[in-house]
């Protein structure tokens, strides 16, 4: 009893309706901060789990300096209290994207805690009004790569991995790279390149590489954005047979579409990837929408609906495919000009593991709801 009293009243404290203004360090310094609070519930309906639910609360900051127009440089931390459901997950995906306390430390095998990403980025203008954009230093691969306006964001859209970005696509966040971003009108060209370590079973410094190009349109309906990429690694990874050294590659697309502009949004998410390495899926497939149905105190609500699809190799003695289902409506409480704004979320998620069982009697597959809450306060 006083641990719900606990969680009530810390959801009170951050969704009364106070004004906070975004730090300003200077005309050239600025300040970007989010303090997330999550607590989700799972409840098995098959497989060998028992029924739980955790927290985590989540401050993610980012100071930007920018000298002149075309240099900026950037520092983003994260700083975190418990694991949620990450470490009692009983599913192959997670159901929380965001990174959490253990994500925190040792990040990529660096002995590097809490800073997550560490750059400067110079622009250039060239002729046929086009730009040129480099970003180096310790970045985020899924800042340049698979893209999505409707499922991008685990802060404020779905939270489960599966919807964040296409877990083929094996992007590498929060190490060293440099990333090259081409503009001419409604099209875009980028190029990757990291340096990042294995987990198994060694931590093996592998390198990785992407690109991406993309279109924006402009229509009746509203704005879409259609992308394609491509990645691989060189050969870093493991085969089934722990015999030879393979590399990661493959493909993806991710799209966004208005379809009512303003009001409903659709979205699609399909990859593919090698199965030569000992990878979980060989193949992936998203959709889903945002929907605005309604105006509620001058406040429009954003309902998000979406569906998974991950088949695994058959090499996969364990796995045959994944499913998932997530329904979020996020609720805006209170806004400042952009300067200020406070989300409560409201969280559906079902996921269901269909395995390979070595023995009759052991479970076909694992599978359960849960139930989530989100408040976020950004500034």
């Amino acid at each position: 009893m006083r641990g719900i009293l606990v969680k009530l009243f810390t959801i009170g404290l951050l969704l009364v309706p106070f004004k906070v203004e975004a730090l300003e360090l200077g005309e050239k310094l600025s300040l970007e901060a989010n303090l997330t609070w999550v607590h989700q519930w799972l409840q098995k309906k098959r497989g060998d789990f028992k029924d739980k639910d955790r927290g985590s609360a989540v401050v993610d900051a980012t100071l930007s300096f920018k000298p002149t127009q075309v240099d900026e440089f950037a520092l983003r931390a994260s700083f975190a209290k418990e694991n949620g459901l990450k470490k009692i997950n009983p599913f192959s995906l997670s159901p929380n994207a965001d990174d959490l306390r253990d994500d925190l430390h040792n990040i990529n095998g660096r002995a590097r805690d809490h800073l997550l990403e560490l750059w400067y980025a110079r622009s250039f203008t060239l002729p046929g009004n086009s730009t040129l954009k480099a970003t180096l230093g310790i970045i985020d691969a899924t800042a340049f790569i698979d893209d999505n306006r409707f499922a991008n964001d685990e802060l404020t859209q779905f939270m489960n991995e599966a919807f964040v970005n296409n877990p083929l696509a094996n992007l590498v966040s929060y190490d060293y790279g440099i990333a090259l971003e081409f503009e001419k009108g409604p099209f875009h060209l980028r190029a990757l390149g990291m340096q990042s370590k294995t987990d198994y079973p060694t931590d093996d410094t592998y390198n990785y590489y992407a690109l991406q190009v993309g279109v924006r349109s402009e229509t009746s309906l509203g704005e879409g954005n259609y992308r394609l990429y491509g990645f691989t690694t060189n050969k870093r990874f493991p085969d089934w047979h722990k015999k030879k050294k393979k590399a990661l590659k493959g493909w993806g697309i991710s799209i966004d579409q208005d379809l009512i502009k303003e009001r409903l949004g659709f979205f699609l998410r399909a990859g593919f990837q090698s199965d030569k390495a000992e990878v979980d899926y060989k193949s992936m497939c998203s959709l889903g929408f945002e929907i605005k149905p309604f105006s509620l105190l001058n406040r429009r609500p954003v309902l998000g609906l979406g569906y998974s699809y991950l088949k695994a190799p058959s090499k996969n003695e364990e796995l045959k495919h994944t499913k998932v289902l997530e329904a979020y409506l996020s609720i805006p409480i209170y806004e400042v000009e952009k300067k200020l704004a406070t989300h409560f979320t409201l969280d559906w998620q079902f996921m269901k593991d269909r395995l390979k069982p070595s023995d009759p009697s052991d479970p076909k597959e694992r599978s359960g709801h849960i139930f989530g809450m989100r408040v976020n306060l950004a500034f």
